[in-house]
């Protein structure tokens, strides 16, 4: 969903601003996880120079993947950063594209909300039975599955801000 621009916008109510800064924040966070990823396997890069390895690199790399992924979710739907398929969306006008526009941001928010209830199902189960990573860091699982959990909840707040900042614009 892309941002029709500043002079259509409606104002942002204060959650609107809150999820904002929150959503801001988390992509300042995604970007430092795409940072520190080009770290790990830099490091990883020259030790193996020199005949030795972190031998987690992969692991870390992965977990630091999916909070890129995960915490940039809100970010990227505020700055119109999503990918769509506008073969319908960008023909219909008038009234259809507001009803396009609605339906998919319904859609969007159903999904996204099954999607965090089951992921913190997840994660409960995760803590519940102590599940840990295979390997030398010995992770426990619920730790990097909780920052997938943050970032659809962050999401869904931006989706319920911008339904919410919509609806009491409605001429």
């Amino acid at each position: 969903m892309q941002s029709p621009g500043p002079a259509v916008q409606p104002q942002g109510n204060a959650l609107d601003r809150l999820v904002g800064r929150v959503a801001q924040a988390c992509g300042v966070l995604a970007g430092l996880a795409i940072v520190a990823i080009l770290v790990v396997v830099c490091v990883e890069t020259v030790l193996r120079q020199f005949q030795a390895s972190l031998l987690v690199t992969d692991e870390i790399a992965g977990y630091l993947n999916a909070a890129a992924i995960f915490l940039g979710l809100a970010w990227t739907l505020r700055e119109g950063g999503f990918i769509r398929v506008e073969i319908l969306y960008d023909r219909a006008t008038g009234w259809p594209r507001q009803a396009l526009r609605w339906l998919i941001v319904l859609t969007a928010t159903a999904f996204t909300a099954v999607l965090l209830w089951v992921c913190v199902r997840h994660v409960v189960y995760a803590y519940d039975r102590d599940t840990r990573a295979v390997s030398i860091l010995d992770t426990p699982e619920w730790i990097p599955q909780s920052v997938m959990v943050v970032g659809l909840a962050i999401l869904l707040l931006q989706l319920l801000a911008w339904i919410l900042t919509r609806v009491r614009n409605i001429p």
